[in-house]
């Protein structure tokens, strides 16, 4: 592979903040056909009260917290979402960020509203370059054009009024039906909407994509998309692009003895350590801790110790301080040939 001398000049900074996510109800309005949480139960729907919300920001940030993402969902069909971002700013988070589709933030009103509150960072949930691609993706017709309309006026926002410190990033969750136009989704979001960060995430094997091998491609056919999604961004666009949910072992020979690389593309390596709490039904799984109807947990240890590894090959290997492991539900797909101790 060859890219842009390894001088660790590009490397970028770890942020070290401790970071929480607080799902905020699971409601949604998309209908993403990978998605996660397929037919949520109705308690599950049910929004957080706003008194428990303040709760539970008051009780992360004297853990030490500074980074805070609202998450669904769709947090912001949440009705006590400026809320939650104006008390997350008073109760002193630098941090504090929303995961979003921004269908409603087409409304200039609105989001005015959000960035007043003390939004510092939107990351938003696209998952294709074309409306054919996103709408068929996501179920709602016209969703495209929202989409890039609320990206520009945030990205607008951000360089004319210097709001959303944090940044402005998109993030791809990468399937069956989109990976094969992974260069040309680069080259629209770099290019045409002006981006400077885009997060691919592998498909997770669950909820409406569980079993399903038209959604869930193998990692040998990803793969090669992927260096040459790294490979644009070296000679062309070099902006941030990094991707998440791919084992280490199945990348090029290459790739993995750069250190430099992985550090830059590898999303594992810069992503913040991250708590969660969300709604505690069906989070019994020993991992958890689960009080006053929340459940808690360390998003990277859930990773680990639950939702992938067990496989003997990853408990041997020497990349496993690094890497998380597979899907257990794509191994359950497609067996584990292609992952090999290293």
């Amino acid at each position: 592979m060859r890219t842009r001398p390894d001088d660790g000049s590009l490397d970028p900074p770890r942020d070290l903040r401790r970071n929480v996510e607080i799902n905020v109800g699971k409601a949604c309005n998309n209908r993403c056909v990978f998605c996660l949480d397929g037919l949520p139960s109705p308690d599950n729907r049910r929004y957080m009260p706003l008194d428990e919300m303040v709760a539970e920001l008051t009780r992360w940030r004297r853990l030490g917290h500074r980074s805070v993402g609202f998450l669904g969902g769709e947090p912001t069909i949440y009705p006590h979402i400026v809320e939650s971002i104006a008390t997350a700013r008073d109760l002193g988070y630098t941090r504090i960020a929303i995961a979003s589709n921004v269908t409603r933030l087409v409304r200039p009103r609105f989001t005015d509203r959000l960035l007043t509150a003390g939004l510092t960072r939107v990351t938003v949930s696209m998952h294709g370059h074309t409306a054919a691609l996103e709408d068929r993706l996501t179920r709602v017709p016209g969703v495209f054009d929202k989409k890039c309309t609320a990206i520009r006026y945030l990205l607008l926002r951000q360089r004319r009024d210097g709001l959303l410190r944090d940044g402005v990033s998109v993030n791809i969750v990468l399937n069956g039906w989109n990976y094969r136009a992974l260069p040309k989704m680069l080259r629209f979001f770099f290019e045409e909407l002006g981006l400077v960060d885009v997060r691919t995430n592998f498909v997770r094997p669950e909820g409406y994509a569980e079993g399903s091998h038209e959604l869930t491609p193998r990692y040998r056919d990803v793969v090669p998309l992927l260096m040459r999604a790294v490979i644009l961004n070296e000679r062309h666009f070099h902006r941030t692009f990094t991707f998440g949910g791919v084992p280490v072992c199945v990348l090029p020979e290459a790739f993995r003895r750069n250190p430099s690389l992985m550090r830059r593309y590898v999303g594992e390596y810069r992503d913040l350590d991250t708590d969660c709490s969300i709604r505690a039904e069906g989070h019994d799984d020993g991992i958890s801790r689960v009080e006053g109807g929340r459940a808690r947990f360390n998003w990277q240890d859930r990773k680990r110790l639950d939702l992938k590894g067990g496989l003997s090959a990853c408990r041997s290997c020497s990349a496993s301080d690094r890497c998380e492991g597979v899907w257990r539900n794509y191994v359950e797909l497609y067996g584990d040939e292609e992952i090999s101790a290293l």
